[in-house]
């Protein structure tokens, strides 16, 4: 008995593309051919098809596949390598899992984080401070942004009302109103630090620490206009702090 590679894919449930890369890699052997050139699957063929359909079922990668194919010995170890990748792959179900389920408990928007959810509770619900939190949480570990909300949400109520003056200024501000403003923020923020210099956790970022602060601060002024981009340029100058161009 021969099939064709049709009959053979229909035979097997797998795709003509997957016995055709099979061929590819070496993993199925090339059959014989008719004089006609069509090719013929033989018994062998069709179990060993089977059985790589089977390991890859399982999980198992190609490369797993053609060394346990080549030799039983590798079966043991691969099989212990998979579990554990498993392992990890169901822990990591988990976790978004239970982060569905608080979304869907909670009614809350699924681009936010619980990490960004936390910042929020210091920096408030509006756009803006939406997506300053997001990027903040992407940039801090849990117990260091923990540590930031609770020392934020002991921040004076000056903050607030500073916050407010920065948001209202026009566009058209003089330079001697932004910079008045920025003196004021200076006096109140600077001291905040100063007070809680010990508090403040380091920022995280793939790129270094200084590109994290950077983007931060493209994020808190955005939205800005002029004026109120100005003011927070002198306030980041003052501070020691970068203000990113643009």
């Amino acid at each position: 008995m021969a099939w064709s590679t049709r009959q053979l894919a229909e035979l097997t449930g797998v795709t003509l593309r997957s016995i055709r890369h099979w061929h590819e890699i070496g993993l199925l052997p090339e059959p014989g051919r008719l004089t006609n050139g069509y090719k013929q699957y033989t018994a062998e063929h069709l179990v060993l098809a089977l059985r790589i359909k089977r390991l890859a079922g399982l999980g198992f990668g190609l490369d797993d596949i053609a060394r346990m194919l080549e030799s039983e010995t590798h079966a043991g170890q691969s099989l212990l390598d998979l579990r554990a990748e498993l392992a990890e792959r169901i822990a990591e179900l988990e976790r978004i899992r239970a982060d569905v389920d608080a979304l869907v408990d909670g009614g809350i928007a699924p681009d936010l984080s619980p990490e960004a959810l936390l910042a929020m509770e210091a920096l408030g619900a509006d756009p803006s401070s939406r997506n300053v939190a997001i990027v903040l949480a992407h940039l801090m570990r849990g117990e260091d942004l923990a540590t930031l909300v609770d020392v934020l949400n002991r921040a004076p109520e000056e903050f607030t009302a500073l916050n407010e003056r920065v948001l209202s200024l026009p566009d058209d501000a003089s330079e001697s109103e932004c910079a008045a403003l920025a003196e004021r923020a200076v006096l109140i923020i600077g001291g905040f630090l100063a007070e809680h210099a010990d508090s403040f956790p380091a920022l995280d970022s793939p790129s270094g620490v200084d590109a994290g602060a950077l983007a931060l601060e493209a994020v808190v002024i955005d939205d800005m206009n002029r004026a109120q981009r100005r003011v927070m340029q002198l306030v980041f100058d003052r501070l020691d702090g970068s203000f990113p161009a643009g």
